[in-house]
Protein backbone atom coordinates (compact mmCIF):
# COMPACT_ATOMS: atom_id res chain seq x y z
CA UNK A 1 0.00 0.00 0.00
CA UNK A 2 2.40 2.48 -0.76
CA UNK A 3 0.57 4.23 -3.66
CA UNK A 4 -0.73 7.92 -2.24
CA UNK A 5 -4.11 6.92 -3.28
CA UNK A 6 -4.22 3.43 -1.49
CA UNK A 7 -3.59 5.24 1.48
CA UNK A 8 -6.28 7.89 1.50
CA UNK A 9 -9.10 4.90 0.43
CA UNK A 10 -7.64 3.25 3.69
CA UNK A 11 -7.62 5.90 6.18
CA UNK A 12 -11.28 7.30 4.70
CA UNK A 13 -12.94 3.74 5.08
CA UNK A 14 -11.21 3.35 8.82
CA UNK A 15 -12.92 7.09 9.23
CA UNK A 16 -16.08 5.62 8.02
CA UNK A 17 -15.66 2.07 10.09
CA UNK A 18 -15.33 3.84 13.10
CA UNK A 19 -18.49 6.70 12.65
CA UNK A 20 -20.82 3.91 11.47
CA UNK A 21 -19.45 1.40 14.57
CA UNK A 22 -20.14 4.32 17.15
CA UNK A 23 -16.86 5.45 17.89
CA UNK A 24 -16.12 6.30 21.32
CA UNK A 25 -14.06 8.98 20.27
CA UNK A 26 -17.03 10.53 18.90
CA UNK A 27 -19.44 11.78 22.11
CA UNK A 28 -22.79 12.41 21.31
CA UNK A 29 -23.72 16.46 21.88
CA UNK A 30 -26.54 17.12 24.60
CA UNK A 31 -30.15 17.62 23.65
CA UNK A 32 -31.26 21.41 23.64
CA UNK A 33 -33.70 20.30 26.06
CA UNK A 34 -34.89 17.18 28.03
CA UNK A 35 -36.86 17.19 31.06
CA UNK A 36 -35.41 17.69 34.57
CA UNK A 37 -34.49 14.80 36.55
CA UNK A 38 -33.81 13.97 40.08
CA UNK A 39 -31.16 11.13 40.66
CA UNK A 40 -31.10 11.08 44.31
CA UNK A 41 -31.59 12.70 47.65
CA UNK A 42 -28.34 11.63 50.16
CA UNK A 43 -28.53 8.73 52.88
CA UNK A 44 -29.17 11.35 55.52
CA UNK A 45 -29.77 14.52 56.66
CA UNK A 46 -27.07 15.94 58.68
CA UNK A 47 -28.25 18.41 61.51
CA UNK A 48 -25.37 21.00 63.20
CA UNK A 49 -23.56 19.44 66.01
CA UNK A 50 -24.62 22.66 68.00
CA UNK A 51 -28.15 21.78 66.90
CA UNK A 52 -28.03 25.64 65.74
CA UNK A 53 -31.15 25.66 63.42
CA UNK A 54 -28.66 24.12 60.55
CA UNK A 55 -28.89 20.65 58.57
CA UNK A 56 -27.38 19.66 55.20
CA UNK A 57 -28.74 17.24 52.73
CA UNK A 58 -27.24 16.32 48.91
CA UNK A 59 -28.82 16.12 46.47
CA UNK A 60 -28.24 15.00 42.37
CA UNK A 61 -30.09 16.81 39.52
CA UNK A 62 -30.27 17.72 35.93
CA UNK A 63 -31.74 20.07 34.07
CA UNK A 64 -31.58 22.38 30.69
CA UNK A 65 -32.28 25.89 30.03
CA UNK A 66 -29.94 28.11 31.61
CA UNK A 67 -30.33 29.65 34.92
CA UNK A 68 -33.10 32.63 34.68
CA UNK A 69 -35.90 30.81 35.64
CA UNK A 70 -34.78 27.96 37.50
CA UNK A 71 -35.79 27.23 40.93
CA UNK A 72 -34.64 24.28 44.02
CA UNK A 73 -36.11 23.71 46.71
CA UNK A 74 -35.60 21.34 49.43
CA UNK A 75 -37.69 20.99 52.84
CA UNK A 76 -37.22 18.26 55.40
CA UNK A 77 -39.94 18.11 58.12
CA UNK A 78 -40.13 15.93 60.62
CA UNK A 79 -43.16 15.10 63.31
CA UNK A 80 -45.62 11.93 64.11
CA UNK A 81 -48.55 13.15 62.46
CA UNK A 82 -46.19 13.32 58.70
CA UNK A 83 -47.32 10.74 56.14
CA UNK A 84 -48.15 10.22 52.45
CA UNK A 85 -49.66 10.84 50.17
CA UNK A 86 -52.09 13.12 52.18
CA UNK A 87 -50.03 14.80 55.12
CA UNK A 88 -46.75 16.44 54.49
CA UNK A 89 -47.69 19.92 54.46
CA UNK A 90 -45.91 22.21 56.78
CA UNK A 91 -49.07 21.93 59.14
CA UNK A 92 -48.33 18.34 60.01
CA UNK A 93 -44.64 18.99 60.86
CA UNK A 94 -43.42 19.67 64.34
CA UNK A 95 -40.56 20.52 63.10
CA UNK A 96 -39.57 22.06 59.06
CA UNK A 97 -36.49 22.74 57.76
CA UNK A 98 -35.61 24.45 53.84
CA UNK A 99 -33.90 26.19 51.43
CA UNK A 100 -35.71 28.91 50.73
CA UNK A 101 -34.34 30.97 53.23
CA UNK A 102 -31.83 32.08 50.42
CA UNK A 103 -34.71 34.35 48.85
CA UNK A 104 -33.79 37.02 51.23
CA UNK A 105 -30.30 36.97 49.22
CA UNK A 106 -31.87 36.55 46.08
CA UNK A 107 -35.54 37.16 43.96
CA UNK A 108 -35.03 34.10 42.27
CA UNK A 109 -34.23 31.88 45.65
CA UNK A 110 -31.96 29.11 45.01
CA UNK A 111 -31.20 29.07 41.29
CA UNK A 112 -29.11 26.11 40.40
CA UNK A 113 -26.97 25.27 36.83
CA UNK A 114 -29.62 23.93 33.96
CA UNK A 115 -26.59 22.70 31.92
CA UNK A 116 -27.49 19.52 30.80
CA UNK A 117 -25.22 17.81 33.10
CA UNK A 118 -25.60 15.96 36.31
CA UNK A 119 -24.70 18.32 39.59
CA UNK A 120 -23.91 16.86 43.25
CA UNK A 121 -24.75 19.59 45.35
CA UNK A 122 -24.95 19.60 49.36
CA UNK A 123 -27.41 22.03 50.51
CA UNK A 124 -27.92 24.03 53.27
CA UNK A 125 -31.09 23.65 55.36
CA UNK A 126 -32.73 26.51 58.26
CA UNK A 127 -34.88 25.97 60.70
CA UNK A 128 -38.19 27.58 59.43
CA UNK A 129 -39.94 26.33 62.83
CA UNK A 130 -39.46 23.31 65.76
CA UNK A 131 -36.25 21.64 65.93
CA UNK A 132 -35.23 18.36 63.99
CA UNK A 133 -33.83 15.79 66.40
CA UNK A 134 -31.79 12.29 65.22
CA UNK A 135 -34.68 10.13 64.08
CA UNK A 136 -36.83 10.07 60.55
CA UNK A 137 -37.74 12.81 58.45
CA UNK A 138 -40.05 13.43 55.48
CA UNK A 139 -37.56 15.19 52.67
CA UNK A 140 -39.04 17.36 49.37
CA UNK A 141 -36.39 17.98 46.93
CA UNK A 142 -38.18 19.53 44.16
CA UNK A 143 -36.45 21.17 40.83
CA UNK A 144 -38.38 23.77 38.69
CA UNK A 145 -36.29 24.82 35.19
CA UNK A 146 -37.08 27.38 32.86
CA UNK A 147 -40.02 25.43 30.96
CA UNK A 148 -42.66 25.41 34.08
CA UNK A 149 -44.64 27.46 35.06
CA UNK A 150 -48.25 27.39 36.71
CA UNK A 151 -50.32 26.80 33.52
CA UNK A 152 -48.43 23.86 31.97
CA UNK A 153 -47.34 21.86 35.67
CA UNK A 154 -46.04 19.49 35.80
CA UNK A 155 -44.02 20.00 32.77
CA UNK A 156 -40.28 21.48 33.74
CA UNK A 157 -40.49 19.83 37.50
CA UNK A 158 -38.81 17.18 38.84
CA UNK A 159 -38.84 15.44 42.09
CA UNK A 160 -37.50 13.14 45.00
CA UNK A 161 -40.12 12.71 48.00
CA UNK A 162 -38.73 10.48 50.58
CA UNK A 163 -37.95 9.24 53.99
CA UNK A 164 -34.29 9.61 55.43
CA UNK A 165 -33.11 9.68 58.36
CA UNK A 166 -31.59 12.69 60.58
CA UNK A 167 -28.23 12.21 62.34
CA UNK A 168 -25.99 14.28 64.03
CA UNK A 169 -23.06 15.41 61.95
Amino acid sequence: MSHPLLKSLATAGAVVAALTMGSPAIAKPAPAYADPQVAWTGANIILSADNDGEAYIQGKYKCYGGQQGTHLWVSVKQGPNLSEPDHTSSSDADAWYDTNWNFENSEAGLTVDCDGHWHVTRYLLKRVFGQLQPGTAFVQFCLFDPTGNEENFPQGFAFDYSWKPVRVG
